[in-house]
């Protein structure tokens, strides 16, 4: 199964962890795919307050090949 996505390592204090394992599981999600959501809507936040962020590159963004 192949992925567009960029694998990282986070770490975590073990409280955040857990609630994010709790969201997750009362959300049907994976913890993962409820990281990479709340991530998605800080981002939307942070534009909505702020503009959309500019990335280096092409309009696509930076390149990561």
């Amino acid at each position: 199964m192949a992925t567009e996505k960029r694998p990282t390592m986070l770490r975590l204090p073990e409280e955040i962890y857990e609630k994010v394992r709790y969201l997750a599981f009362i959300e049907r999600r994976s913890i993962n795919m409820q990281i990479e959501h709340a991530i998605s809507q800080y981002i939307d936040a942070y534009e909505r307050q702020h503009g959309p962020i500019q990335l280096p590159g092409d309009a696509e963004g930076p390149s990561t090949k």
